[in-house]
C-alpha cells in the first residue's frame, strides 16, 4: 500500500533562506514525517511494512515567486530603501545644515547635526514595527501567494495547471505501486494540500479518464481549509445552491474516486477549519497537537499519536471496505 503526502504552502526544498523562516513557525521537514508514516501508519496497512512505499508530492517550486524579490515586503530585502527611513534622513540632513534648527532641538532637532527626539522616536519606532513585521512577512505574503497562485492556475479538466499536473503525475506512480502490490492507496495532506486533493476528487479525476487509475483509499487531510474553501464556494465543482439556506451539504466526492476521509483540525491552529456540516460523510475531528498558536498548523506532523489516530482509522476504513 503505497502512501503519499501532500504538503501545504510555503515548502520549497530550493530555498534555504525561506526554509529557515518556516521552521520558526514549527515546518516539520519531510523526513520527520515519512518516519512517522512508516514507523505507526504502514505496519497497520500491510504485513510487509518494509516495502510499503511511502512518497511525497512535492509541488513548492510551482508555488508562489516575488518578481521583484519581496520589494512590496516593507520588512525586507534589507538594502532597499522605505519612506519612514527618507522622513528620518532628510530630516538629519536639515538639521547638519541648520545645526541650531527652529530653536526646539529638545523635540524636533538636535545640536551638531545630530537628530532629535522626534526624529529619534521615528527610527526607534521603525525598528520596532520592521522587528514585528519581519517573522510575520517571511510566511503570511507567501502563505496568501502560494493559495492566490495554485486557485488562479489550477485550470480545468481540459486544461490542468502546473501544481495538478505535478501532482496527478505523483498519483499515478503510486496507484501504479499500489496495483502492483495488489493494495490500497492512502493520501496524507497538510494544509494547502488538502484543498489540491478536494479539487483533483471533485473536479479532476472524475473527468479525466486517462487517470483512471487514481482512486485513493483513504484520505488524512491534516489542517486544511477545504471547510472554508467549500463555504466560501472556491472550489472548481463549489455548488451555489448548497448552504444553510436551503439546507444542502456539499456531496462526498465519488466513491470511484474516494473512500474514507478523516478531516483533523486543531482548535489552537487558526489556519484549520472544520468540514462537517459542509460536506457529506467526512469524519470530521480535533486534535489537540500540544504546541502554541505560532507553531500548531505543523505540530499534527510532529506527534507520534497523530499518526497512530492516522493508522487505526485507516485500518478501520479499509475493513469496512472488504
Amino acid at each position: 500500500m503505497p502512501i503519499v503526502y501532500i504538503h501545504g504552502v510555503a515548502v520549497r526544498d530550493e530555498d534555504e533562506v525561506l526554509a529557515r523562516a518556516i521552521r520558526q513557525f514549527g515546518e516539520v521537514p519531510w523526513t520527520t514525517i515519512e518516519q512517522h508514516l512508516r514507523t505507526h501508519v504502514a505496519p497497520a496497512i500491510s504485513d510487509d511494512p518494509g516495502g510499503v512505499p511511502v512518497m511525497r508530492a512535492y509541488w513548492g517550486d510551482l508555488g508562489a515567486r516575488f518578481a521583484w524579490g519581496g520589494r512590496s515586503l516593507v520588512s525586507r530585502p534589507e538594502d532597499l530603501r522605505d519612506d519612514a527611513a527618507d522622513v528620518v534622513d532628510e530630516a538629519a540632513e536639515r538639521l547638519a545644515d541648520n545645526p541650531s534648527g527652529s530653536g526646539e532641538a529638545g523635540e524636533t532637532g538636535g545640536t551638531g547635526g545630530k537628530p532629535g527626539l522626534r526624529e529619534r522616536g521615528v527610527r526607534r519606532l521603525r525598528s520596532t514595527a520592521t522587528a514585528i513585521r519581519r517573522p510575520l512577512e517571511d510566511f503570511v505574503p507567501i502563505f496568501i501567494g502560494d493559495v492566490m497562485t495554485y486557485v488562479v492556475g489550477r485550470g480545468t479538466s481540459d486544461a490542468p495547471g502546473p501544481i495538478i499536473t505535478r501532482v496527478l503525475d505523483q498519483l499515478d506512480a503510486a496507484a501504479f505501486a499500489a496495483a502492483s502490490r495488489q493494495e490500497p492507496l492512502v493520501v496524507l495532506t497538510h494544509s494547502m494540500g488538502g484543498q489540491i486533493v478536494y479539487d483533483l476528487v471533485t473536479h479532476f479525476l472524475p473527468r479525466m479518464p486517462e487517470h483512471r487509475g487514481i482512486r485513493i483509499d483513504y484520505w488524512c487531510a491534516a489542517a486544511s481549509q477545504v471547510g472554508l474553501f467549500e463555504e466560501l464556494g472556491l472550489f472548481i465543482e463549489s455548488d451555489p445552491t448548497c448552504g444553510a439556506e436551503t439546507g444542502r451539504m456539499a456531496q462526498h466526492p465519488s466513491s470511484d474516486h474516494l473512500g474514507g476521509w478523516w478531516n483533523v483540525w486543531d482548535h489552537a491552529d487558526l489556519l484549520s477549519f472544520r468540514a462537517a456540516g459542509i460536506i457529506e460523510g467526512v469524519d470530521d475531528s480535533p486534535f489537540f497537537a500540544s504546541g502554541s498558536l505560532a507553531t500548531d498548523h505543523y505540530r499534527y506532523l510532529a506527534n507520534p499519536d497523530f499518526y497512530r489516530a492516522l493508522a487505526e482509522r485507516v485500518a478501520a476504513s479499509l475493513q469496512e471496505d472488504r
